[in-house]
């Protein structure tokens, strides 16, 4: 005698299609990360309602992603993750080395692993040692040094001499609005305990490595 037949489950609804990704920031940003303490180029999307920070050159692998909803993370510091974006850093321009006094926040380039790295950290202009410039193919060439205190980084609070290749001007300190990054910070901390029913909003911020120069 043959086995019984199975009954067979109805089939389910169909589920409904996921909702679109949202497009990247479509403005570049420079992100510090919180691995290695250094500035880097990224852009941002909100993805599964998660923040995705992507950096600039470098494989989605090493993406970092901010989740309000993961259980296990402390509370995300909204505040202490805007800081952490600011608009770019542009290169100091040749011509443009009499322009800064002492005292301007600049990002530099800093040499690590006995030269093979390099990573830019924020340091203070101190002084400049004025040195003539020289025409190169028809471009003006800056020949001066430029004596800097790290503010950040692993030689934070040492000064350094460095050339106009390796300087950058920090274009502002305050924290940038960019709209996607923005709207996710601002709905985040619009939250209040138990909006979800499931506690306070928290984050967690992973990666998949250190962050290569």
């Amino acid at each position: 005698m043959p086995p019984p037949r199975k009954k067979l489950k109805a089939p389910g609804p169909a589920a409904p299609p996921p909702p679109p990704r949202r497009p990247p920031s479509p403005s570049r940003l420079e992100f510090r990360s919180p691995a290695d303490g250094a500035w880097y180029e990224a852009r941002v999307a909100v993805q599964g309602g998660a923040l995705r920070v992507m950096y600039e050159l470098f494989t989605e692998e090493q993406d970092e992603w901010y989740d309000p909803r993961a259980a296990a993370a402390a509370p995300l510091d909204a505040a202490a993750l805007r800081a952490r974006f600011r608009a770019p850093s542009t290169p100091l321009d040749d011509a443009r080395c009499r322009d800064l006094r002492p005292g301007d926040p600049l990002c530099v380039a800093c040499a690590l692993a006995g030269g093979v790295e390099l990573k830019f950290f924020d340091a203070v202009l101190e002084s400049v040692s004025p040195a003539a410039h020289e025409t190169v193919d028809g471009e003006e060439r800056c020949a001066c040094r430029f004596s800097v205190r790290w503010a950040e980084g692993p030689l934070a609070g040492a000064m350094a001499e460095v050339g106009v290749e390796q300087v950058c001007c920090v274009r502002s300190t305050t924290p940038v609005r960019d709209p996607v990054l923005a709207e996710f910070l601002d709905g985040v901390v619009s939250k209040s305990p138990g909006d979800d029913g499931e506690g306070s909003a928290t984050a967690a911020s992973r990666s998949s490595g250190a962050v290569a120069p």
